[in-house]
């Protein structure tokens, strides 16, 4: 009996050893999965802030005439492209499960910038061209870009604040039977109403 006993509580402690490890290994995914998205949002939106921040200040000089419209072609286009590049490393975050809603809105902001770059664009052209009776059309683009351009800064920063505060627990599953999984989102663009803006909408 005595035999018995112990193998008893021998296996009972092996399965309790079981459980711990399996819990400890999928804390320990979870967080690094979870390190591994702050810092690549983090990464966005720094690259985005060096981006969008001198642009805005730079429209905004074009726009009260104190610099040269004609001299930020070139700023505008590397704008472009940059928050181009910075949208598509969005869509292809590997993302925890919970935090996919976070990502699509990260996405739409950095939409959002690119194509306010493009209406400001629009603006500065208007502006050196010099045709008569654009000048309403080009100030409007010009603070338009500049204003979307800034608050969709201001939202990344928002939301990167917001994921760098999260812990590990904040990500677990609902049911607590499993670590986050992780995606990576492919998406594509919906326009809608709010100032021309695409919304941004998962497809998985």
């Amino acid at each position: 009996m005595q035999t018995v006993l112990w193998l008893l509580v021998l296996l009972v402690l092996a399965v309790l050893l079981v459980v711990v490890l399996r819990r400890m290994s999928l804390l320990v995914a979870r967080t690094r999965n979870l390190e591994r998205y702050q810092k690549a949002v983090a990464g966005l939106e720094a690259r985005s802030a060096a981006v969008i921040g001198p642009l805005v200040k730079e429209l905004d000089g074009a726009r009260r005439q104190a610099l040269d419209p004609a001299g930020l072609a070139g700023a505008i286009t590397a704008a472009q492209g940059e928050l181009a590049t910075l949208a598509a490393e969005g869509r292809a975050l590997a993302t925890p499960a919970p935090l996919v809603s976070t990502t699509v809105a990260l996405v739409a902001e950095l939409d959002r910038a690119a194509r306010a770059a493009d209406m400001a664009e629009h603006g500065l052209n208007a502006l050196t061209t010099g045709t008569r009776g654009r000048d309403l059309e080009a100030q409007t683009s010009l603070k338009r870009g500049a204003l979307n351009l800034r608050h969709a800064q201001e939202a990344i920063g928002r939301m990167a604040r917001e994921v760098g505060s999260l812990r590990p627990v904040d990500i677990a599953a609902p049911t607590g039977g499993g670590a986050a999984p992780v995606v990576v989102i492919s998406a594509y663009q919906a326009p809608t109403s709010d100032d021309a803006d695409g919304g941004f909408e998962p497809r998985m």
